[in-house]
C-alpha cells in the first residue's frame, strides 16, 4: 500500500466524519456500504466526487473555497488528519484560482483513484483498498540481561 493510498484512505475517514460539519444538505450516499468511502470502480468516481462537492460546498456558489476547507483543520477533524484532506483536495485546483469547482474535484478524485488501482483494472479491490491507519503502539521496555538481582536479606 502505498503512502498516498494510506493517506487517502486516511482522508476519506476524515471526511466521513467531518462532512456534517460543513453544513451539509445532502446526505452522503453511494460508495462502499453506501457512506462516503472510497467508489468501488472508477465509473463511480464522478458521482462519489460530487456528493463529496455538495458537502463541502457550504455556501452552494459552486465552488469550495479555503474557508470551507477550514472545517476539516479544527477541531476534531483536524485530529483526525483533516489537514491532509485539505491538502489533497487543494490540489484539484488545476487554475491556481483559489477556488475547486466540481470538475476539478472530479479530475483531482479520478486521479487519485487511479493512482490506489495499481493493477489498472478500474476497480479498488483487495490489497488496493486503502487500510484505515494503525494507531501508534507503546514503545516496548526492555527486560535486563543477565543475573537477576538478589533480594535483599532482613535478617
Amino acid at each position: 500500500m502505498t503512502q498516498s493510498a494510506n493517506s487517502l484512505a486516511a482522508a476519506v475517514a476524515v471526511l466521513c466524519l467531518t462532512a456534517p460539519m460543513a453544513l451539509a444538505q445532502t446526505p452522503p450516499g453511494g460508495g462502499r456500504g453506501g457512506g462516503m468511502g472510497p467508489p468501488p470502480a472508477l465509473a463511480d468516481v464522478p458521482a462519489w466526487a460530487g456528493r463529496v462537492f455538495d458537502r463541502l460546498d457550504a455556501n452552494a456558489d459552486g465552488a469550495v473555497t479555503g474557508e470551507e476547507l477550514a472545517v476539516l483543520s479544527s477541531g476534531p477533524a483536524a485530529a483526525m488528519g483533516g489537514g491532509r484532506l485539505r491538502r489533497m483536495i487543494s490540489q484539484s485546483d488545476s487554475s491556481n484560482d483559489g477556488r475547486i469547482s466540481r470538475e476539478e474535484l472530479i479530475f483531482g478524485a479520478e486521479r487519485m483513484f487511479r493512482r490506489m488501482d495499481v493493477n489498472g483494472d478500474g476497480v479498488l479491490s483487495g490489497d488496493e483498498l486503502p487500510q484505515p491507519p494503525t494507531p501508534p503502539r507503546a514503545p516496548s521496555v526492555p527486560m535486563p540481561q543477565g543475573e537477576p538481582m538478589p533480594f535483599p536479606d532482613f535478617d
